[in-house]
């Protein structure tokens, strides 16, 4: 650039009609519409959008309220099975130590008075003599004819003869 354009001050110079016609159509920008319609935004296409994000969050929401309300249920029957465990584990022993030979012997002497036996309390017994059957005494032959004599003799204990 040249210094004579820096300081050009015709450019500010007053001008005539003329000249200012003929620069406005030099300068002048050129106007075009816009043939295609403006593109417009369907109401429907908004509310069916907000409905679809309102459902999506919704089930969000629910699903997260349901795990927590599982994981809460899961985690006291885990507690529970954490007691019956400690409980179970007590219990085995507790059996363990009540069937021990030691507490049976306690049990043995002090509730039922036993005491271990004696060479004194031993009795032998000779089982070579020889074997030998014994019948016990039925009375009768049959059976009405027992059941005859054990009512006769009820009745002869309470007469007076």
């Amino acid at each position: 650039m040249s210094a004579e354009f820096a300081y050009d001050l015709d450019n500010f110079a007053a001008k005539t009609g003329d000249e200012h016609d003929k620069e406005l159509k030099t300068r002048s920008l050129r106007i075009i519409k816009n043939r295609r319609k403006a593109k417009t935004v369907a109401p429907f296409k908004i509310i069916l959008t907000a409905a679809i994000v309102i459902a999506v969050s919704v089930v969000m929401i629910y699903s997260q309220v349901v795990l927590t309300e599982l994981t809460s249920e899961v985690s006291y029957y885990e507690n529970k099975i954490t007691e019956l465990d400690t409980e179970y584990v007590r219990l085995q022993g507790e059996l363990e130590a009540s069937t021990s030979i030691k507490t049976l012997e306690e049990a043995a002497e002090t509730k039922l008075g036993l005491s271990k036996i004696d060479s004194s309390q031993v009795e032998y017994v000779n089982l070579t003599g020889e074997d030998e059957i014994t019948v016990a005494h039925t009375g009768g032959k049959y059976l009405v004819e027992q059941y005859w004599n054990s009512f006769v003799d009820f009745i002869a204990e309470y007469l007076p003869f």
